[in-house]
Parts: structure tokens; sequence; C-alpha cells
């Protein structure tokens, strides 16, 4: 088995733990405020979902089009619920940290090999999470736009 799908199956086994770590974030500091009104364990499902697909989402069984169609959506709402388009880009990078953290501090990566391998696995993974706010920022700039705002 390839090491970097190798790396994808920790994350997705220990997702429950990077939700864990996210949450504790998310909800404390604050550059993302508006996330500490959120029931704690609604915000884990959600970062649990993301992190316990990662095979998914990496791979190329994921159409842009529905990657795009997700964020958008979680724009919206996070707009409608009155999160600031830069607290939801902070929580996606927050998440993004914390997948890449717990490969790191876990101990995963022994040899230069390894470490090249993640490495890769790390662009698709920075690459999944620029595409998600790429599109969540485009939903929140179409709902000013339909109400007239610059």
């Amino acid at each position: 088995m390839e090491f970097a799908t190798k790396l994808v199956k920790i994350i997705e086994k220990n997702s429950s733990t990077i939700a864990d770590r996210w949450v504790d974030d998310v909800t404390t500091l604050p550059y993302t405020r508006s996330y500490a009104k959120e029931s704690p364990e609604e915000l884990h499902e959600r970062a649990e979902n993301v992190c316990s697909r990662m095979g998914y989402f990496l791979g190329r069984r994921l159409p842009r089009e529905r990657l795009a169609s997700f964020y958008k959506r979680v724009g919206q709402n996070r707009r409608e619920a009155g999160y600031g388009v830069e607290e939801v880009v902070m929580a996606l990078m927050l998440l993004k940290r914390h997948v890449w953290l717990y490969i790191v501090q876990e101990g995963f990566l022994k040899t230069n090999l390894e470490l090249y391998q993640a490495l890769e696995l790390n662009n698709r993974v920075v690459l999944y999470f620029d595409r998600a706010i790429y599109y969540v920022t485009e939903a929140y700039s179409e709902e000013d736009e339909k109400e007239g705002i610059k």
C-alpha cells in the first residue's frame, strides 16, 4: 500500500481525535468567535465528517462540481447564520492544520521517503482546503451581489 494512502487511512481512523482538537481551537480562538455559539457536538460532527472521508475527498472520485456545490452551501449557511467570512476561512485553515499536525505529532513519519510522501499528501490536502476556501468565499460574494452589497 502506498504510504500516502496509509496516512489517509490513519486520518480517517483518527478523525474523532482530530475533530476534538479542532473543536478546542475553533471554539476558543478569537478569530472564530461565532463558532463558540455552536454546540461542540455539532462542530465535532462537521469536522469528523470531513476527516473520516478524507480518502474520498482527496481521491479522483470527487468531481470538482460536487466539492464546489458542497462548500458554496457551507458558505451560504454560515453567512445566513451570521458568521464572518474570515471566521469560516480561519475554521477551514485550522482543520487543515490539525490534519497535518496529527500526522506529524503522532510520529508516523520515520524515514526521509515517508516524509517526502507525506509532503505529497499534504499538497493534496492543501489543494482540497484551498478549493473549499475559494468556494465558501465565492458563496459569500454571490450573496453580497444578490443583496447589492459591494
